[in-house]
């Protein structure tokens, strides 16, 4: 079987935590949830994807999906909030007529990941995109944003450099330190397929380059997966303005120091870009992020994976 050669990703380098305290019972209210979960890395376009799932309609113009909760996980991650953060997020409650997205480190844990795998309506979606065009996009947003937080930082000169000259080969130091997870949470995620396969959790995975080039088809799959009909409405929006209050995040990310990193989608018009940019040429990623590496992931192990994924029968 094509991809049935994907690496076994060590648990220990894929979570942030190895188990969860017993509030993990907490979450039990939520009961069958029922509705689906995207499940993503930074820079996907996952984000898009999950807000067009709320043009979604039923025969009769009802929104399929009400609300798309978004990164419920986040505040555990970020800010080390209990396990009962996600109920706030959620209002306090899901229902079938929510559709989550989430990053897969965000997860902490296997055991927070396996929660909601195991109650969301199934295929799960996992959503990649070419890691040389992933890494570099969210690089380009977090030099971006410390330029504007300190323009006079002494890395100042080397950040403007980069963003000229797409050319992160200069950053190794900032790169693998200053951006959490500078893997992008391959290993999270990369763990997660794999257990979907050994658990016999039924899966799909939804590349960006795939969707962004025929948005249509994409769509129409995922909707037949999941037992609704495909919308073009889903394809024909001119804006999301209908969308975006039925966005739901978090404090942390619906705060205005956030709003840059999703200002691009959110704000999008005139429909779906249907081509992505040229990937950006491994000599402009760092020397430590290239070749072999005993403390990082590497590019070049990224797009290995990503290959293999790219190749599995679940990719639609």
């Amino acid at each position: 079987m094509p991809g049935s050669d994907l690496p076994l990703v060590d648990d220990r380098l894929a979570w942030k935590s190895q188990n969860e305290p017993a509030e993990l019972d907490t979450l039990t209210p939520l009961g069958s949830w029922g509705g689906p979960i995207i499940v993503s890395m930074p820079r996907t376009g996952s984000t898009l994807l999950a807000t067009l799932f709320l043009l979604l309609h039923d025969q009769d113009g009802k929104h399929v999906f009400e609300r798309y909760i978004h990164e419920p996980v986040a505040p555990i991650f970020w800010e080390g909030k209990p396990i009962e953060s996600v109920l706030e997020v959620a209002d306090g409650r899901l229902t079938v007529g929510d559709i989550v997205q989430e990053s897969a480190y965000q997860f902490t844990s296997k055991e927070i990941a396996h929660w909601f795998l195991h109650r969301a309506r199934k295929p799960i979606a996992f959503v990649m995109r070419h890691p040389q065009l992933t890494w570099p996009s969210r690089w380009r947003i977090m030099l971006r944003e410390w330029l504007a937080e300190d323009p006079d930082s002494p890395n100042a000169g080397r950040f403007h450099d980069a963003l000229d000259g797409n050319d992160f080969s200069d950053l190794g130091d900032i790169l693998t330190t200053r951006v959490t997870q500078p893997d992008n949470g391959w290993y999270s995620f990369m763990s997660l397929v794999n257990r979907c396969r050994e658990e016999d959790i039924e899966f799909v995975i939804v590349d960006n380059g795939q969707f962004r080039s025929d948005p249509d088809r994409v769509l129409a799959q995922m909707c037949q997966r999941w037992d609704h009909e495909f919308d073009d409405a889903m394809t024909t929006w001119d804006d999301l303005s209908e969308a975006i209050p039925r966005i739901v995040m978090s404090d942390l990310a619906a705060g205005p120091e956030y709003a840059w990193y999703y200002a691009q989608t959110l704000g999008s018009t005139g429909g779906i870009i249907h081509t992505d940019k040229e990937p950006v040429p491994l000599d402009r990623f760092p020397n430590v992020l290239r070749g072999e590496s005993e403390d990082h992931l590497t590019i070049d192990t990224a797009v290995e994976w990503y290959q293999m994924l790219l190749a599995l029968p679940e990719t639609i």
